[in-house]
């Protein structure tokens, strides 16, 4: 009787140890559970706050102040915040998310929670994922949990209390889920980045903010090509570089041959060795459509190695405007014209001897082509003659171009071997 009353007391002592392992077999589970799920939701905040700030300006083009912008975990994943692999889901099933609100211009307000899945049940294991996962954990807690009047479902709440977050504007995930309050993200700190493309509403992306070096660490110089239009305030060749054009088009000045200028173009040209000037040299486009070439001292020197045209804007008579300018006849023949005491003259005077010859009687003189504004004359000088008993000698011309020389005596007979020279002009 006594070894039987010894065998139960056995068993039932037995009994209580195993209970005793089970149960805490079970909390070393449920331990493991929550440190798994608090680990992962760290990662994942990490990621997450990542990815909001290099791509803040892009989500708060899409996010409003009551419209979230959703990131899935998978994203994460595909654009290298997560690595291959990582699981979108946590212990209990459930999926992680990204949201993403803009409740004031340009500032973002991003949660990481998780959803569907289990409900996480036992309300010790939530309150311990959160407290595990650090100052950002959290989680959507069940209505009174604990016995707590202030716990209410449509707001996630921070370990013991650090921070109270209503899900108006979020996807509510509902109770029994893990709830992270990243911090929040100011659109402005990625001004740094310049933009290859453009991104809605914010032209500053592509913006410089600083000067642009083209050339690399290993002092190799790179080229910028494909531009359409270069508008700066200053275009500066270092180091005696080149403008070059050497597959035709053109350098237009004030304005070109679509749009209308709206200031006076002019060059300016500074020679070394004499110190800050405003110009050594400068050529200018003036309102009469004309170029100026002036010099700091107000005088100017043209040397040409070539042919000069001057426009066939003249006529001979009539009135110019500044003395000295010199023009070509209106008339295209090539004759220059100067501008004296503000009247536009043959440069030559007004009499310009166009042929030359040496004539007897009846010698035939050809008249010159006289540019416009022009008459045709003749002179004629004698050269050599003899004196008969009439003791009269006559010199002249007959007709009014071409004309024909007379060297006759009193009587009207030619005088044989007399000479004249005679000039042809045009007259102005």
């Amino acid at each position: 009787m006594v070894s039987f009353i010894a065998t139960l007391v056995s068993i039932v002592i037995s009994m209580l140890m195993f209970t005793g392992f089970v149960q805490w077999a079970q909390a070393g589970v449920a331990n493991v559970m929550t440190a798994a799920a608090a680990s992962q939701q760290v990662v994942i905040d990490k990621a997450a706050q990542q990815y909001v700030q290099d791509n803040g300006l892009t989500i708060a083009a899409l996010a409003t102040a009551s419209t979230p912008t959703t990131i899935s975990a998978q994203t994460l994943i595909n654009a290298g915040y997560l690595p291959s692999g990582f699981s979108t889901t946590n212990v209990f099933g459930q999926l992680w998310q990204l949201q993403v609100l803009q409740p004031s211009s340009g500032v973002l307000q991003s949660v990481v929670f998780s959803t569907g899945g289990r409900a996480i049940s036992d309300t010790r294991h939530l309150v311990q994922i959160a407290a595990q996962a650090g100052a950002q954990g959290g989680f959507v807690p069940y209505a009174g949990q604990n016995g707590s009047a202030s716990m209410s479902a449509s707001n996630a709440y921070g370990a013991y209390g650090a921070w109270t977050v209503p899900l108006t504007g979020f996807t509510n995930p509902g109770s029994g889920h893990l709830f992270s309050l990243l911090a929040f993200t100011n659109t402005q700190t990625n001004n740094s980045y310049l933009y290859r493309v453009q991104v809605a509403n914010h032209p500053e992306l592509n913006e410089m903010q600083t000067d642009l070096g083209m050339t690399d660490t290993g002092g190799t110089k790179h080229n910028v090509t494909g531009a359409a239009t270069v508008t700066a305030d200053t275009l500066q060749n270092s180091g005696g570089g080149q403008l070059n054009s050497d597959q035709g088009g053109s350098l237009e000045l004030g304005g070109n041959n679509s749009q209308a200028g709206a200031g006076t173009p002019y060059v300016d040209f500074h020679l070394a060795g004499q110190g800050v000037q405003d110009y050594n040299a400068r050529i200018i486009n003036d309102s009469n459509n004309h170029l100026t070439i002036t010099a700091a001292n107000g005088q100017a020197a043209l040397g040409v190695q070539g042919t000069i045209q001057p426009g066939s804007i003249a006529s001979p008579d009539t009135y110019c405007s500044t003395n000295g300018q010199a023009a070509a006849n209106a008339d295209g023949s090539g004759q220059w014209l100067s501008c004296q005491y503000h009247q536009w003259l043959p440069i030559g005077g007004r009499w310009l001897r166009y042929g030359y010859s040496i004539a007897q009687n009846g010698t035939q003189i050809s008249a010159p082509t006289c540019p416009s504004g022009g008459s045709a004359g003749v002179v004629i000088t004698p050269q050599n003659f003899s004196v008969d008993d009439t003791a009269v000698v006559n010199y002249g011309v007959s007709g009014s171009g071409p004309w024909t020389v007379y060297i006759t005596d009193g009587q009207g007979s030619a005088i044989g071997g007399a000479e004249a020279s005679v000039g042809t002009y045009c007259a102005y």
